[in-house]
């Protein structure tokens, strides 16, 4: 498991993109910060990957999370 401070941290950078407009997505599910942060840092199976949406003016829109899946 990540240390609570590690998950504190990504938790207080994801609320601070979602205040700035932009929604998070978790599996293509819209997600709040706090949960996110809490599935990508407590699920040590799992790696997660941002991929970052902009607009046409290039304002950051979404950050859509999505599972890596090993082959």
């Amino acid at each position: 498991m990540v240390k609570k401070e590690s998950m504190h941290g990504l938790r207080e950078h994801l609320e601070k993109i979602e205040k700035s407009g932009a929604d998070l997505y978790l599996d293509g599910r819209r997600i709040g910060a706090g949960e996110l942060a809490r599935t990508c840092c407590v699920n040590e199976e799992a790696v997660y990957m941002p991929d970052y949406v902009l607009d046409d003016a290039g304002r950051l829109t979404q950050i859509r999370y999505d599972k890596v899946r090993q082959v």
